[in-house]
């Protein structure tokens, strides 16, 4: 009923704006926009400027238009560079339009600052917001997911909030502390999750991926940078944008379970004894489906409301979005309020006050179902009483048999209220050409409660008489920046100086309370001061940082282009002898098609070589690290009296500081015949060095490790990324984007050495000198012993066992013998975009790959002995069936005596998006009194090629592969209007 009032609110403000939209002019203005070869442009955008009246070319590039004398036209289409025509006496305007730079006049944001495209030297890619509208998803990730060369963004597992993503740029450069990129949201660091941004308010995406890009953001920026640009308004009259968009979502890549008579009959084979529910199961045929009983289609409703224009003092951007998602787990639900106003004013014509707010409220309550629970439980199991309520037990072992279901009867609330606001005053002096200061002031504050009551009604509750989980989490985070700049040109010299001076400080606090044991239910989590136990906790973190910045570049003729950056940041976190770091870098551009030998070049259109080296830092360590800690035990004294008690749990080191990773990047961008060929090629090399790492110490120091500063790692890549306009005519357009990225990172040291001082392995912790940071270490599975067999490197065996690898030959199976097995971050990530368009109608598809993880597959363990778990379904070794790829089934430990691990690539590629949508010709669009008028449709992850058999080879990590909410695949249904 909710979503139903909401629709309908939203519709009637929709006409009220509309009626409210008319617009009288003189003459009716016809003419054709063709591109500089005068083949005609379908879909070119024709606007008053100053106003939201416009149209577009239909499929032989006419259009009409109704403007005054006096007016301007402006003549825009993607690719090509916009054009301004004044209107007169005449009422036909053609118009041709010239093929852009790669958009090389194009302003991005660099940090601190904006830059022309052809004046960047270092690595920086822009995602633009022709991308970002032609991608209709519901959070970032999923809109950033394959459009770049060197970005790889995962999924760990389905949600209802889309926020169970990784991200990396480059790979990894850190063993043990985070290689998560910096988020930079209107010019502030962003801390939270990229879920409760609204993709419909970002107006631009950047990734600075180089040293010499992200050394600007010093310690912070060692993962690379993203910077998130929310949309401004512009000079016109006030433009009214309106979309609504439906998502059903359909869980898929379901591994094979035993059905209920398989398992029963497994479990006889291997003479186990059953139980009277199993054995009650068995003959009644119940086949109990857990992981269709946890799951649903899950359907997400989003609408978006927003306001556009201004004046030439004041501009402005005003949203309204509200997200109602489902999940494919029943019980996982998600609803998103967010309310933007981004406002800039020229108080004065040498001052301007910009501000950028936004307030989210997030609802996540309800507990989905146990799925860890789901895909091993019983399958003989009942999931209901006779009366339709959930059973306590499944089944009658007594173990392994809490309903997968019973987190749908907690009763949970989670509610999540944040305030952002970026304020910033910028002064250009009067008195002094190209120098202004901006102060820029950001804060954020988050509040977050969640409350969870268990009661009798759940097997958890039960036993201890209802039991109640609170947590009160209080954020808060400012920061104040002072930026002066000054840019000037003269004769064919260009300079742009920046200087900044900026403080920082974040707090989080959290209060929590658990208790059990009620008298009734009946208040829910409303009643702890009622619990015969209580056990409150509390915390309280605080960590500032500090810096300064200087960045001059310099440009010669539009040719040569030099960039030096210096960095000083402090944190608070770091020990007293180390809390300031200094991360220069230096960066050399060179616009080689602005050369006179090639300046009447007609296939060279762009080529420019990049150089950068840098250094950047990792903070990687929490507030208090450096610092010697106590932790506290309780003990009885003489008198049975509980006492506190402390002991020394971590030690101080005042040397403590960054890790600090130093880069080279040599990177080339082309364009060729008239850019219908356009893109870009990066290698770089980079070494950390710093690694806070954990070094064992004797436990005579009260505790048996110390984090320090050791260790080095070092990482290489390619990237490679192309833009082609395959075919453009009057009807028909397609291009093609691809991309591709190699990245090998490798451990140079991890600070232990043998007695020659030479580097060696940390076993215990699988780090190995020369291999990746992230890699398998086991016994390789060799295959089946198919008869009886003694004096084998394992002993005597038996007919079904498996077979280890003997690798180093010494006719036995030792620690020796295990290996690394492949490693868990990729070697080639891969995109591959093509986009069709004919008359109104655009079509795309997008294929998206990932090689080189291999990962241990959960669903293939053997160590479950009395079976009491439910598997997946596997062809077991028999003696009619000698295989070579499962070991027999029996309780026998024998089997698998060292518990090794089945391990398989999840290289695949993935029909990821199918998207297709259709605009209303400029025409009908006229007389509706309408700027836009579009429907679309969105398929996600339609098919997946690959060998991997558990839930999904996307999913980052093994664990979750018997663990996580399936992957799903979705249809999108929307429409779009503007007035």
């Amino acid at each position: 009923m909710k979503k139903k009032q909401l629709f309908f609110k939203l519709i009637c403000l929709f006409f009220v704006l509309s009626s409210l939209n008319g617009y009288s002019q003189d003459k009716s203005i016809t003419g054709v926009v063709t591109a500089d070869d005068g083949v005609p442009l379908p879909g070119a955008s024709i606007m008053v400027k100053g106003t939201t009246i416009g149209t577009m070319s239909d499929f032989d590039g006419n259009y009409t238009i109704e403007a005054s004398s006096g007016t301007i036209l402006e003549f825009s289409y993607m690719g090509m560079e916009t054009k301004e025509v004044k209107v007169g006496t005449n009422t036909t305007i053609n118009v041709a339009l010239q093929s852009s730079q790669i958009g090389l006049e194009e302003v991005v944001v660099v940090g601190y600052g904006v830059q022309k495209k052809s004046d960047v030297t270092g690595s920086v890619v822009s995602v633009g917001k022709e991308i970002l509208e032609s991608r209709p998803r519901t959070s970032v990730e999923q809109m950033l997911q394959g459009t770049m060369a060197g970005i790889n963004i995962s999924v760990n597992a389905s949600n209802a909030e889309g926020s169970s993503n990784s991200l990396l740029i480059r790979g990894q450069n850190s063993i043990s502390a985070s290689n998560s990129p910096l988020i930079i949201f209107d010019g502030i660091p962003y801390a939270g999750n990229l879920s409760e941004i609204n993709p419909k308010d970002i107006g631009s995406i950047e990734v600075l991926k180089d040293a010499s890009a992200s050394a600007i953001y010093g310690a912070r920026g060692a993962n690379g940078v993203i910077l998130i640009t929310s949309k401004k308004g512009k000079e016109g009259t006030m433009s009214v944008n309106y979309s609504i968009a439906t998502t059903f979502n359909k869980p898929i890549n379901i591994p094979r379970l035993m059905d209920g008579k398989t398992f029963y009959e497994t479990k006889i084979d291997r003479g186990l004894t059953t139980s009277a529910v199993e054995d009650e199961g068995y003959e009644s045929g119940r086949d109990t489906d857990w992981v269709d009983l946890a799951t649903r289609t899950g359907v997400t409703l989003q609408h978006d409301l927003s306001f556009l224009g201004g004046t030439d003092k004041t501009n402005y951007y005003v949203s309204m979005s509200y997200l109602d998602s489902e999940g494919v787990s029943i019980g996982d639900d998600f609803n998103r309020y967010t309310l933007r106003v981004n406002l800039g004013h020229k108080l004065l014509p040498w001052l301007t006050f910009n501000t950028s707010t936004q307030y989210g409220y997030y609802d996540r309550s309800g507990s989905d179902a146990n799925f860890s629970n789901a895909f091993t439980m019983n399958p003989l199991g009942v999931p209901f009483n006779e009366d339709g309520s959930r059973t306590l037990e499944t089944w009658d072992d007594g173990v392994y048999v809490t309903n997968p279901l019973e987190p749908l009867t907690y009763d949970n609330s989670d509610k999540t209220r944040r305030f952002t606001s970026n304020n910033n005053i910028e002064v250009e002096v009067p008195f002094i050409k190209g120098l202004s200061y901006k102060l820029n002031t950001g804060y954020d504050y988050r509040s977050r409660l969640v409350q969870t009551y268990r009661g009798r009604d759940t097997r958890t509750g039960v036993s201890v008489g209802g039991s109640l989980d609170m947590a009160n989490e209080y954020d808060e985070d400012w920061i104040v920046e002072n930026i002066i700049s000054y840019k000037n040109t003269f004769g064919k010299h260009s300079i742009f100086l920046t200087g900044l001076y900026s403080a920082q400080s974040e707090w989080s606090e959290n209060h929590d309370v658990s208790a059990e044991g009620f008298p009734n239910d009946v208040m829910s989590y409303y009643q702890a001061s009622k619990a015969s136990l209580i056990e409150p906790t509390s915390s309280y973190l605080k960590k500032t940082h500090l810096s300064q910045m200087l960045r001059a570049n310099y440009g010669f003729d539009s040719r040569y282009l030099l960039t030096l950056t210096a960095r000083r940041d402090g944190y608070s976190a770091f020990g007293s002898d180390s809390k300031f770091g200094i991360f220069p870098s230096a960066a050399f551009g060179w616009n080689i098609s602005n050369e006179r030998f090639l300046e009447n070049s007609r296939n060279i259109n762009n080529l420019k070589l990049r150089l950068s080296y840098g250094e950047s830092g990792n903070e990687a360590v929490s507030a208090y690290s450096t610092l010697p800690t106590l932790s506290s035990t309780n003990y009885v004294d003489a008198n049975d009296a509980t006492l506190f008690g402390f002991y020394p749990s971590r030690l101080g080191d005042p040397s403590l500081g960054w890790e600090t990773t130093a880069s080279f990047n040599a990177g080339l961008d082309f364009g060729f015949f008239k850019n219908r060929i356009k893109g870009l090629i990066d290698v770089y090399s980079s070494k950390t060095t710093d690694l806070l790492l954990s070094k064992s110490i004797s436990n005579v120091n009260g505790t048996g490790s110390i984090t320090q500063n050791i260790g080095e790692t070092s990482n290489t890549g390619i990237e490679f990324q192309i833009t082609t306009a395959n075919i453009r005519n009057e009807n028909f357009k397609w291009t093609t984007d691809f991309n591709i990225a190699h990245y090998d990172t490798k451990i140079e040291n991890v600070g232990l050495t043998d007695e020659e001082g030479k580097y060696i392995d940390d076993i215990d912790s699988k780090w190995f000198i020369g291999e990746p940071i992230s890699v398998n270490y086991d016994y390789v599975f060799d295959g089946i012993y198919q008869e009886d067999m003694t004096d084998t490197p394992q002993g005597d065996v038996e007919a079904g066992d498996m077979r280890y690898l003997d690798a180093d030959g010494d006719g036995e199976i030792t620690t020796a013998d295990k290996q690394i097995i492949g490693r868990k971050i990729p070697d080639f990530v891969a995109g591959l975009t093509n986009t069709f368009q004919y008359k109104n109608w655009t079509f795309s598809f997008f294929l998206n790959m990932v090689s080189g993880i291999t990962q241990s597959n959960q669903l293939l363990y053997t160590n479950d002995i009395d079976l009491r778990q439910n598997r997946y379904d596997v062809n077991f070794w028999t003696p009619e069936n000698q295989s070579n790829s499962y070991p027999r089934n029996d309780r026998s430990a024998s089997v698998n005596p060292l518990s090794a691990k089945f391990y398989r690539s999840t290289d695949y590629i993935r029909l990821q998006d199918i998207s297709i949508n259709y605009k209303l010709p400029a025409k009908t669009l006229q007389k509706l009194n309408l700027t836009n008028l579009e429907i679309f449709a969105n398929i996600k992850n339609l098919y997946t090629h690959t060998d991997w058999i558990g839930l999904d080879p996307e999913f980052s990590n093994s664990s979750s592969q018997q663990t996580a909410v399936p992957q799903t695949s979705s249809l999108l249904l929307g429409l779009k209007i503007g007035l």
